[in-house]
């Protein structure tokens, strides 16, 4: 008896010992601090520069060749919100210049309010010099010439240039309407820009134009009917291309796009301007022009969507088959040909300095939830795949010489990092936040890929994460991203906004379900424009419905009354409908939402809808009814949280004020947190902080106390 009461006591200790130990919980200050790489530049000298936001403050890294020490530059301490954006290199690697704060944005009340400024970055002392001056105030957009002396900046229709040499600033030229997209020219002899002339009543087009140095002349490139963007210099720089994005004058937010106005590839002589278009997408089914969202998707300082390789071929993408892919044409005109092919997506590109070869990153079609990276070089059919197929992802890439990679790599147990792949195959994490193996990867989650037939039958993805200790009467938070022309992958995402979100109340013990509901991307054409989403039908709404009953017969450890959706921005339309429009969930966090199209539409677009007086009250109608302020006399007892920034430029306080509003009207347990100052996302640390504690005490609030031995998200 004493050697099997010995044995069992043994096999006991070994079950113990063998048996997962729970992580303790993630606090608020050690999930803020895992910084966030948010820009990226790299120099013809291989140089590599980086912003990194931790805690709510950017600060600016470098590394250079051969990259074993990489060290920060700037020392910004204050909890004050400003942002750093890079624009290049200059003066021979010696100074790095930076765009610095928004115009009107002070989240932090400074007496002094801060205003957006270009400065010169010393890498060898960090001193900063601001390049701003009377006559050539703070810049909505900038680049540095090649040869690092000048820098040409715009804001509204002028453009500016600064010696950095002698520090003066003189002004170039003054265009009707908006400027951006600056690029100069390979001999930097030449600036291209864009220039958007919409304006109310007098149409939505824009030009490429060049502003010739020595002539001290702008030419516009073959000016022509529709939206004129993503330029790209010939090798030799004696001609432009740029992609002609046809006018559609009578869409709106919701518009069919399966097929619209076809799109251009338009090649210009950079001196006198006359050019053509040299292709056009065929008419009908994804004959619109979709860009890359890491290249700004079709915005007019976007850049990335199209590339001019050694071969004089010009690469773009193509949604001819219904699948997001690369095309190749011709610089001088001929039928394209496809680069690559499948039912996948490619998400973005980049071009090697040398012309010779091109990364893009895509799904396949054996995962097409997560990204891989791909390097294709001129004369080969089959792409090299960077890095082995897995549960990973590399993705957001570049070069810093032609054999020097530059990507972010991220898992779900480690954050995202910037890293560098050298010549010989070695990578090299050059972001200062968590290492594979360091101590806070142990407080993260496998991600398990699921899916779901919404209401209508329309398959749905998803991605499950589970509490350390799956216990009877869990919580469980079901996630509506932004967008909606967006996707959630199943990785450690770093910025703060849903990413550590989700992480926090995971490690609370809340089970996670994040759902890629229709109207996303990355799941081909038909996908992301659906017959009924958003102010169109609110068709997407359906899909956090079956959600909610999907898990309550998948996930038996979830306590159905404690269930919450939760969504930011487009998301918070997401939210607001299925409280409105169901009794599938218990609360409910709208964070910066839609609850009335027509108003943020009308916002959007700064005019009433164009279309005549008929159409236009039917197409209101419509998105009156597919918001969640026409159901409000059908809210039930759901409790339900408002989280808004009171500076909000994309979507208006004035969502959160009439839906709350109506809501305490009528008796229903509505409560905000709103954020004085800040903007659509939350900068100030202290703030991220006010978040995450409201969202934590919100729902223990509200949720009944869970009757297992767990927490159960507490």
């Amino acid at each position: 008896m004493v050697a099997i009461a010995r044995l069992l006591a043994l096999s006991l200790l070994l079950a113990l010992l063998a048996a997962p130990v729970a992580a303790e919980p993630l606090e608020i200050d050690e999930l803020l601090a895992i910084p966030w790489v948010s820009d990226v530049a790299t120099s013809p000298r291989g140089v590599v520069a980086w912003v990194e936001n931790a805690s709510g403050r950017d600060n600016v890294f470098v590394a250079a060749p051969p990259y074993d020490a990489p060290r920060q530059v700037t020392e910004f301490t204050a909890d004050d919100g400003q942002e750093i954006s890079i624009v290049g290199f200059a003066q021979g690697d010696r100074r790095l210049i930076l765009r610095r704060g928004r115009d009107g944005f002070n989240p932090a009340h400074l007496p002094e309010p801060p205003e957006a400024k270009l400065l010169a970055l010393s890498l060898a002392d960090g001193a900063l010099e601001r390049l701003d001056g009377p006559e050539a105030p703070a810049k909505s957009c900038a680049a540095v010439s090649p040869d690092g002396g000048f820098v040409a900046a715009a804001r509204g229709g002028g453009v500016w240039s600064t010696d950095l040499e002698t520090g003066r600033a003189e002004k170039l030229f003054e265009a009707r309407g908006w400027v951006c997209g600056l690029h100069y020219s390979p001999d930097g002899s030449k600036l291209a820009f864009v220039s958007d002339r919409s304006g109310y009543e007098r149409g939505k087009y824009s030009f490429v134009g060049v502003y010739d140095r020595a002539a001290t002349r702008v030419t516009y490139m073959s000016p022509g009917v529709g939206f004129d963007q993503s330029t790209v210099w010939s090798p030799d720089g004696e001609r432009i291309a740029f992609v002609r994005f046809g006018y559609e004058p009578k869409t709106w937010r919701f518009s069919n796009h399966l097929e619209g106005a076809p799109f251009s590839i338009v090649v210009a002589d950079a001196t006198t301007g006359k050019g053509a278009e040299i292709w056009t997408s065929e008419p009908g089914y994804g004959s619109r022009f979709n860009g890359f969202r890491a290249s700004g998707y079709s915005g007019l300082g976007g850049s990335g969507n199209l590339s001019w390789l050694a071969d004089e071929t010009l690469v773009f993408p193509y949604e001819k088959t219904g699948w997001k892919h690369l095309y190749a044409v011709p610089a001088d005109g001929g039928e394209p040909r496809a680069l690559t092919k499948g039912t996948f997506e490619v998400d973005g590109a980049a071009m090697a300095p040398d012309r010779q070869s091109l990364l893009y990153w895509a799904s396949s079609e054996d995962d097409p939830h997560r990204l891989g990276l791909y390097r294709l070089a001129l004369g080969e059919v089959l792409p090299e795949r960077i890095g082995s197929a897995g549960t990973d992802m590399r993705f957001g890439a570049r070069f810093a010489s032609p054999e020097v990679l530059l990507y972010f790599h991220a898992d779900a147990l480690v954050p995202e990092r910037l890293v560098l792949r050298r010549a010989s195959g070695e990578e090299l994490q050059l972001s200062s936040g968590p290492r594979p193996g360091d101590p806070i990867t142990r407080k993260g989650a496998e991600a398990e890929l699921v899916s779901f037939p919404s209401l209508d039958g329309l398959e749905i993805p998803a991605i499950l994460y589970r509490p350390d200790n799956p216990e009877q009467n869990r919580g469980l938070v079901v996630h509506a991203h932004g967008g909606s022309r967006s996707k959630v992958y199943p990785v450690w995402s770093t910025y703060f906004g849903y990413p550590k979100v989700l992480q926090y109340l995971r490690s609370l013990g809340y089970f996670v379900l994040t759902v890629n509901y229709r109207s996303g991307i990355g799941y081909g054409l038909d996908f992301r424009e659906p017959e009924s989403y958003g102010g169109r039908g609110a068709g997407d709404v359906q899909d956090f419905l079956a959600a909610a009953r999907w898990a309550r017969g998948a996930l038996p450890q979830v306590d159905p009354e404690r269930t919450v959706i939760f969504g930011h921005s487009y998301g918070g339309h997401i939210v607001s409908n299925a409280l409105a429009r169901s009794d599938d969930y218990a609360a409910g966090i709208d964070s910066a939402g839609v609850g009335d199209w027509v108003t943020e539409m009308e916002k959007d677009f700064g005019e009433v809808l164009q279309f005549g007086i008929p159409a236009r009250l039917e197409l209101e109608k419509l998105a009156f009814e597919s918001s969640a302020i026409s159901q409000i006399d059908r809210w039930g007892d759901e409790p339900v949280l408002f989280l808004h920034g009171d500076n909000d430029g994309s979507a208006a306080m004035q969502q959160t004020l009439e839906l709350y509003l109506a809501l305490k009207r009528r008796g229903k347990d509505a409560r905000a947190l709103i954020f004085p100052g800040e903007s659509h996302g939350i900068n100030l640390e202290r703030n991220q902080t006010l978040y995450l504690e409201a969202i934590e005490e919100f729902l223990q609030t509200v949720l009944p106390r869970p009757t297992g031995s767990g927490s159960g998200g507490r």
